[in-house]
């Protein structure tokens, strides 16, 4: 099942590189060999205006597994920051990358941002 995983990133891989949010940056890994590692991606968010976290960069980290999309990626802040939705661990905690919750097969990266 991991190659439907891999087509689908692949795809929103494509999508994003040519509509993103501005200040917002998401691109897989790059294993050792070089070539792409479409199921870790490493992001980085701006922080919201009008709050604490405003004119900061956060790093998070997809990661996603064999079953995406019908599962979430989980998804983790590092090093993890202080925030209502965000576990001490750094994995983010919303209904929307909950399986049990919001998650839907439709949902993309950037409307995960």
């Amino acid at each position: 099942m991991s190659g439907i995983a891999v087509e689908r990133l692949m795809e929103e891989r494509k999508n994003w590189r040519s509509d993103h949010p501005h200040g917002f940056a998401a691109r897989p890994a790059t294993k050792d060999d070089g070539t792409k590692d479409y199921m870790l991606w490493h992001c980085t968010i701006p922080g919201k205006e009008g709050t604490s976290w405003q004119g900061g960069f956060y790093k998070v980290k997809m990661i996603f597994s064999e079953d995406y999309p019908m599962t979430p990626p989980k998804c983790q802040f590092t090093p993890p920051l202080f925030h209502p939705n965000v576990y001490p661990s750094g994995t983010i905690c919303l209904s929307l990358l909950d399986a049990e919750k919001d998650w839907r097969p439709g949902v993309t990266i950037k409307q995960i941002k």
